[in-house]
């Protein structure tokens, strides 16, 4: 076994993109499902409105997704304290270029110590990234 992609519902399919895209990741495919499809995998009645890109950056593989006929709704921002994924990593080999990137891609910078070996940030649908330094991230 081995894995296929991290799924992202996104609210703007476009803005999500060049905002991935400004940290690295790159267009790898581009995808729609048939209502009737999606209504199966799913579990949602049509009109669905099943959109994805798919975008790679490294070994990794990271879907964004959106349903037109599902708005997205406004909802907390989700912490590090709950259960369940809590962030995306993205390892770095400048952290002020990236934090940059992130802001003039519609992000923010929501923590930094300052190191310049991590920070946290939020895209613009509000998910909770981290930025690490490429010589200082855990596994490389």
């Amino acid at each position: 076994m081995d894995v296929s992609h991290v799924g992202l519902r996104v609210r703007d399919l476009a803005k999500s993109q060049s905002f991935y895209e400004a940290l690295g990741f790159v267009e790898a495919k581009r995808l729609t499902v048939p209502d009737e499809m999606a209504a199966g995998l799913l579990g949602l009645e049509p009109p669905i409105g099943f959109e994805a890109v798919y975008l790679r950056n490294g070994g990794m593989v990271l879907q964004l997704l959106t349903f037109s006929g599902y708005p997205a709704p406004e909802q907390d921002e989700r912490g590090m304290v709950g259960a369940g994924l809590t962030h995306l990593s993205i390892a770095v080999d400048d952290m002020a270029a990236a934090q940059a990137a992130v802001r003039s891609a519609g992000g923010a910078v929501v923590a930094d110590p300052g190191s310049g070996f991590a920070c946290m940030i939020r895209d613009p649908d509000g998910q909770l990234l981290e930025l690490v330094h490429s010589r200082v991230r855990p596994v490389p």
